[in-house]
């Protein structure tokens, strides 16, 4: 059976196994830093090798195929596809990078990926697994990167050698490169024994949804120690998840505008860290944007959550319907699916006061609400207090309308004329009865009234001022401390 298939990515191709490559194999598989990562340890030998070649790779036992570097064309390594079962569909992977000088590159993960490609599109099998040793990190999350997710521990498996090891077996149902990048935004406070639970959820649910593939992105939203160190400690365990850390708390909505300037997905979903947004209902959100929504914003028979918040909810909803033109029927919550144009539109705004829903309105009216379910919370208790809520309706009333100067002006309209109609019948009365007396209680009430209404007026107009100096000034949104992709740096 001769195997002719060829792919090509962005670094690396993978080209079919001859057996003029046997020497190159032999040199790669004896190299110490390959060998201790197979079970098998037994030292190769060319003529091995080329009767592997043809009892098992010529026969189809054994599809293999080499790795090649785009840039020099040379061959670092190999693609092994063996076990394979034609009735269940299913065959077992592994990958090795023979050159030592091609390791850490990204290579081993980008050539996995056009093999499991390959098992899909052309093999059509359904399933694909590896082993991996456990303490091989980089492995792992190599082949996280191909969809090949840890599945099942295999405890103290025995080498050629004798040395037991404890291995994970990594299983793959869904294409790389051909399945949806969805982008998951969490902003996290104080979330350190929850973060990990709503990570794991995500990740359950999307191995149900055989089109997506996801990346999650942590944005810890403040100097919390104890958080970041969860995160990084999930970004560990697999090359999708990412993590943020900001070096200051500058709130949801900047931690939001971070996480989603780094989001690669076509679609960009946003929830909350402390499991009450459930994360296993996101295929609901997800067919809402396939059928053409723009954004589908989850929905809430019964929202879980304190009197306090739950009015902090019902004044958002009225001042987003009158100050940002919400649809009446649109119910505004913080967990919610995106398009990625409307995404791009919402990082076209780079000012200090990011205001997401106000952003999204702007790029968008086909929005959706997709109903769920909200969880109690079981751990801790929200990050709103009435200061931080009041902050978020200002930003809410002054980012996105100018509105409120427009109720300025009316007011100020409506009591000018009340006053010059109280003025003339002042005067009136008292032309009618000289006797009635000049009320100083009635005049000093009018004047703290009216002097009272100014002073909003002046505040308010003040408040557009402000924002409009700390802009010009270019305040950033939020300053990145840390990441999980390099050691520090600094963003806006």
């Amino acid at each position: 059976m001769t195997n002719t298939y060829q792919a090509k990515g962005k670094k690396v191709g993978i080209r079919p196994l001859t057996i003029e490559d046997s020497p190159l194999v032999v040199r790669w598989r004896n190299n110490p830093r390959v060998q201790q990562r197979y079970i098998y340890r037994e030292p190769f030998t060319i003529e091995g090798q080329e009767q592997y070649y043809r009892e098992q790779v010529e026969s189809g036992e054994v599809i293999q195929f080499v790795i090649t570097e785009n840039e020099t064309g040379r061959p670092i390594g190999c693609v092994v596809f063996h076990h394979i079962d034609a009735q269940k569909k299913c065959a077992e992977v592994g990958y090795f990078i023979g050159e030592d000088d091609a390791v850490h590159r990204g290579y081993g993960s980008e050539a996995l990926k056009l093999g499991v490609h390959y098992g899909f599109a052309v093999q059509g099998w359904k399933e694909m697994y590896g082993v991996i040793f456990k303490d091989n990190e980089a492995s792992i999350r190599g082949s996280a990167d191909a969809c090949l997710y840890p599945e099942e521990d295999l405890p103290q498996v025995k080498c050629t050698d004798g040395v037991c090891r404890d291995m994970v077996k990594v299983v793959c149902r869904k294409d790389p490169l051909t399945a949806q990048l969805v982008s998951f935004v969490i902003p996290c406070y104080h979330s350190e024994k929850t973060i990990g639970g709503v990570v794991a959820e995500i990740e359950k649910a999307l191995l149900d949804l055989p089109q997506y593939r996801e990346e999650i992105i942590m944005v810890n939203d403040g100097a919390d120690a104890a958080t970041w160190g969860e995160i990084k400690r999930l970004c560990r365990e697999r090359s999708s998840r990412r993590g943020i850390c900001l070096a200051r708390n500058f709130g949801q909505h900047s931690a939001l505008m971070a996480g989603i300037r780094k989001a690669k997905g076509s679609i960009i979903v946003c929830l909350d860290d402390d499991g009450q947004t459930p994360a296993d209902e996101v295929g609901g959100l997800l067919k809402a944007v396939k059928d053409g929504a723009d954004v589908a914003m989850a929905s809430y028979e019964k929202a879980h959550d304190s009197a306090f918040r739950s009015f902090g909810t019902w004044i958002n909803e009225r001042m987003c319907r009158l100050m940002l033109g919400k649809p009446a029927d649109l119910q505004v919550t913080s967990y919610f699916a995106m398009r990625r144009f409307v995404a791009d539109e919402v990082l076209r705004y780079r000012n200090s006061y990011p205001y997401l829903l106000g952003l999204i309105l702007r790029a968008t009216r086909n929005i959706v609400n997709v109903p769920v379910h909200h969880r109690k919370r079981e751990v801790g208790r929200s990050g709103y207090t009435f200061g931080k809520l009041l902050a978020l309706w200002m930003n809410g009333f002054t980012a996105f309308s100018v509105q409120p100067l427009r109720i300025a002006t009316w007011m100020g309209a409506f009591f000018a004329v009340v006053s010059f109609l109280y003025g003339i019948y002042t005067i009136i009365k008292r032309i009618v009865n000289p006797a009635v007396p000049m009320g100083f209680s009635a005049l000093m009430t009018a004047i703290i009234f009216f002097g009272g209404m100014l002073m909003l007026m002046v505040g308010l107009a003040g408040e557009y001022v402000g924002r409009t100096y700390i802009s010009v000034n270019d305040a950033p949104q939020y300053v990145i401390r840390e990441t999980t992709d390099t050691d520090v740096e600094s963003d806006r």
